[in-house]
């Protein structure tokens, strides 16, 4: 999985063609543009001769810059001028705006990849029903309907989350600016226009803007438009801009670029083999060419590595490749310092190094950007032990107008499987009203004292009012009336079963719920607060109950997470479910169980050391401690207890033997796809071992 994902990061930066165009524009032909300079810089009076470092493309392979620049700056060499593409430009306007090659480093290797090329928003920048789609569903897409502007055009991400991190950290200079007048140092990014299929100098505008356009993957990310163009990778014109830098005045310069050196028996039997020979390589002639306007030329071999080897072991190898290749250059290092006449320039960095997934700021969030008649389409995969492979697809139509309207439909395929259809309008901002109808047909194991009891299959169906509801970014309540019908339709009992089911069971509710959560991740939690509190009422008639008062449930929930070191934190949860009333239907009893909340049934709570779902009496309560620790990288570990304890009377809820239970567990966090790992547990109500895989995002 891990291959994988990293060879899909792989198609997100192109790296030079092979078949490299011999005709670009030249300066004189490039109209002035915003964000846009004719070649000839302002003259800025040097006592030195002025020099420029170029740094060609090349997706994770970049990361060669960053050991190249530690060498350079250690050999006291004074940079004036930056040139990039692509990942060039990325470290090119980093290096300008003052920070050094330690800081770069630090970002590269604490930078989360797979987020940045993803259009997922940090939790903090969602309201709570937000949060729950973007926990569940692992790609989405926008579609524009009739004469809508289409939200995502020419590209399959946005790549707002790379303007987002990078405006952050070139926060002082990413308005308009002259890049050759208004930087510490001089910088130069090339990208390719659509329009007129010409290179393109950005000299001028908005500096994200244009790192933004020098990196963007036709296809692959939005292309970026300034007037009239519409810009893409540079790469696909001009990789490595040594000619860019020459034209620009620099008098010495120094190229960076990766050894693209093909093994002449490699056979190109995979697809990513094929992709990055005829979309990526570092060979193409107007490279080499541009070999020539170099004084210094360092080539950094990179065997074993491609464009998409994102994992923090690749990346710091890359960097010390870079750093080792330029060492070798230090004697002609030496001897061009001597040639400038200067010392290096003293220029510090702008901005500490910060955890950029969770960068606060007054942005809206991305969900903010779809407009009246768009369809947002999602599609969610996971893979259990227990469920074995599920799949759930998820389209909502916005229909805006005055009174903002969605229609969502939801479709869930396995051993679980689901249709929902929900209508809402939201007539005041973040408060709304709507109808909804889910129908569910589910297989499931009931167990007792770990023994399986039954098996069982059962269509169940739910239609909910929602009389008020608000969705706030932390918070979110709701007041409704509902529905739910149980149909048992296939039953197997065994001698450990105890527990009797109606065929047909029904009952109306009403209902008010409230959550608050603050945490910054879902899965992989480091801090915050979540709680959430149900009460509802039960009648078959909307009044009473079997010909007397109705049943009610209350359920609430807090856990909250908290740092003991760095990659170690710690979550203490509470909880509980009370059923309170005569005649109470079993289908409304407490189950509890398994690793998340309502996977088999919709009131089941999760219970350390319980892989399966098994009914406890009416006044349940328990509490648990779980130890996160980061290993390495996106490896996680996780050390689970708990104690529980229940009763059918609540004075007495204390006066068994409590249940405990824990359970160790390994996940790695692979972004976009959800954790992936197992965990082993035992309890001591069911003095058994229990196994669980989980693959994927919980739904």
């Amino acid at each position: 999985m891990k291959k994988a994902l990293f060879s899909f990061l792989a198609a997100l930066f192109l790296i030079s063609p092979v078949q490299a165009q011999d005709c670009y524009s030249d300066s004189d032909s490039v109209q002035s543009q915003q964000s846009i300079l004719p070649l000839q810089p302002q003259q800025v009076e040097h006592s030195r001769k002025k020099v420029a470092v170029v740094l060609s493309g090349g997706g994770a392979l970049g990361a060669i810059h960053v050991g190249a620049l530690k060498v350079i700056e250690e050999a006291g060499i004074p940079v004036d001028m930056v040139v990039g593409t692509s990942m060039g430009s990325i470290v090119g306007a980093l290096y300008s705006v003052g920070y050094n090659s330690k800081d770069i480093a630090t970002m590269f290797r604490t930078m989360d990849w797979v987020e940045l090329f993803l259009d997922r928003n940090a939790q903090h920048r969602l309201t709570l029903s937000e949060r729950d789609e973007q926990n569940t569903y692992f790609y989405e897409r926008d579609f524009y309907v009739g004469e809508a502007e289409d939200p995502r055009p020419g590209g399959v991400i946005r790549g707002a989350n790379v303007e987002r991190v990078f405006g952050y950290y070139l926060k002082d200079y990413a308005d308009s600016i002259n890049f050759l007048n208004d930087m510490p140092r001089q910088f130069a990014c090339v990208a390719t226009d659509l329009v007129d299929d010409e290179q393109v100098i950005l000299t001028k505008g908005s500096l994200v803007k244009s790192i933004r356009s020098s990196m963007s993957i036709p296809g692959v990310f939005t292309p970026v438009r300034m007037g009239d163009m519409v810009l893409v990778d540079g790469g696909a014109k001009n990789n490595f801009a040594a000619d860019v830098a020459r034209e620009l005045g620099a008098d010495i310069v120094i190229g960076v670029k990766f050894d693209g050196v093909i093994n002449p028996n490699k056979q190109f039997r995979s697809l990513m083999d094929v992709m990055e020979r005829s979309a990526g390589s570092d060979v193409s002639r107007r490279s080499k060419e541009n070999e020539k306007y170099c004084d210094l030329l360092i080539k950094v071999p990179v065997t074993g590595y491609s464009s998409g080897s994102f994992s923090r072991n690749a990346l710091d190898s890359l960097m010390k490749r870079g750093e080792d290749a330029t060492r070798e250059k230090l004697d002609t290092l030496m001897m061009l310092k001597a040639q400038v006449g200067s010392n290096s320039m003293n220029i510090t960095h702008p901005r500490e190094i910060v955890d950029v997934l969770n960068i606060e700021d007054d942005e809206k969030g991305l969900l903010d950007l779809r407009k009246n008649n768009t369809i947002v389409a999602s599609i969610g995969a996971r893979y259990d032990n227990e469920d074995i492979v599920a799949f759930q697809l998820n389209g909502h139509y916005y229909l805006g107008g005055k009174v903002n309207k969605d229609l969502d439909l939801t479709l869930r395929l396995g051993l679980r499987s689901m249709l929902r259809l929900g209508f809402d309008m939201e007539p005041w901002k973040f408060k709304k009203m709507g109808l909804g109808y889910e129908i569910w047909y589910k297989y499931s194991d009931l167990y007792t004292l770990g023994h399986r009891s039954a098996n069982m299959s059962v269509i169940y169906q739910k239609a909910n009012v929602k009389l008020f509801s608000l969705d706030a970014m932390n918070f979110d309540c709701e007041l409704g009336l509902g529905w739910e019908h149980y149909h048992f339709f296939k039953e197997l009992w065994n001698e450990h079963n105890d527990i009797e089911f109606y065929r047909n069971e029904h009952y109306f509710n009403y209902h008010v719920r409230l959550r608050y959560n603050n945490e910054d991740n879902h899965y992989f939690t480091r801090r915050g607060i979540r709680a959430e509190a149900q009460y509802a009422y039960y009648t078959d008639n909307f009044a009473q109950w079997n010909g007397h008062s109705g049943f009610s449930t209350l359920m609430a929930m807090w856990q909250m997470t908290f740092a003991l070191a760095h990659n170690t934190h710690i979550r203490p949860r509470l909880q509980t479910r009370m059923v309170f009333g005569d005649d109470v239907p079993t289908t409304a009893f407490n189950v509890c169980g398994g690793p998340t909340y309502g996977k088999y049934f919709p009131q089941q709570l999760p219970l350390e050391g319980f892989g399966h779902s098994e009914f406890f009496d009416s006044k349940f309560i328990s509490a648990s401690l779980r130890l996160q620790q980061r290993i390495i990288g996106r490896h996680y570990a996780m050390l689970d207890a708990g104690i529980a304890e229940h009763n059918n009377k609540l004075g007495d809820i204390f006066n068994r033997k409590p249940i405990w239970g824990v359970q160790l567990g390994y996940y790695y966090n692979s972004g976009f796809a959800g954790p992936l790992g197992a965990s082993i547990g035992w309890s001591s109500h069911t003095h058994r071992v229990h196994f669980y895989v989980s693959l994927g995002l919980d739904f």
